[in-house]
């Protein structure tokens, strides 16, 4: 499924703020409302050998991707997740997604597994899609907390993701999911709105006291990593 084009801003504080942070998001002008229930979200990255990704991303190219399997839940048990395509192109962002099918448990599988898994479960990703996935390597694992909020008029989304836990990939045939790597613990804040909403996001950061920043969780993860 083919993403639209849509605003996306961050602003990233220290995780102990988080009750101040809810306390803007309910008085905001906006009326912000709960949209969805809080969830973890759990990622894994792909990128390619000599790590192009990340290195757009550090080098600030304005038109870069990420390659990256979404899955919901307190659980290793990959079901109902996606494949997401993620293009960025300076804060505008689009998404294709890929819906998986199948069902593979990350705790009992290796690496190879997975990628024959993933294959027969994208019913509606193209062939090419899926061997461009087989070359890239699995780089890190993560997951967090997301809380999801909704202007009144539905026109602008905000999100806050906070307890962040990364898992390195480089090593092994099976995917490392305990030794996670040193984190800050940060909070992110999200704004989220379509193309044509510029106006509508300048205002809504406007009233929060803090300003933009550039944020990557999947940069955040490998942060301690000896690259």
């Amino acid at each position: 499924m083919m993403g639209n084009l849509r605003y996306e801003v961050k602003m990233v504080m220290d995780a102990f703020q988080l009750g101040q942070v809810r306390s803007w998001v309910y008085t905001h002008s906006n009326a912000f409302h709960v949209s969805f229930p809080p969830r973890q979200v759990n990622n894994i990255y792909f990128d390619t050998f000599d790590h192009q990704f990340m290195l757009d991303h550090i080098d600030g190219v304005a038109e870069r991707g990420k390659y990256r399997y979404r899955w919901y839940g307190n659980t290793w048990q990959l079901e109902g997740g996606q494949l997401e395509i993620k293009k960025k192109m300076a804060k505008l962002g689009q998404k294709d997604l890929f819906p998986f099918s199948g069902s593979i448990d990350l705790s009992h599988c290796s690496w190879r597994e997975l990628y024959l898994a993933l294959r027969r479960g994208f019913k509606e990703c193209t062939p090419g899609t899926i061997d461009l996935l087989e070359l890239l390597l699995p780089t890190l694992i993560n997951h967090y907390q997301r809380e999801y909020y909704l202007s009144m008029d539905g026109v602008v989304r905000l999100t806050l993701d906070y307890d962040m836990v990364a898992y390195e990939q480089r090593f092994g045939l099976k995917p490392n999911l305990n030794y996670p790597q040193p984190a800050r613990s940060n909070l992110v804040i999200e704004i989220k709105g379509a193309k044509d909403e510029h106006r509508r996001i300048a205002d809504t950061l406007s009233e929060f006291p803090q300003r933009c920043s550039q944020n990557s969780k999947y940069l955040n993860g490998l942060e301690y990593s000896a690259w």
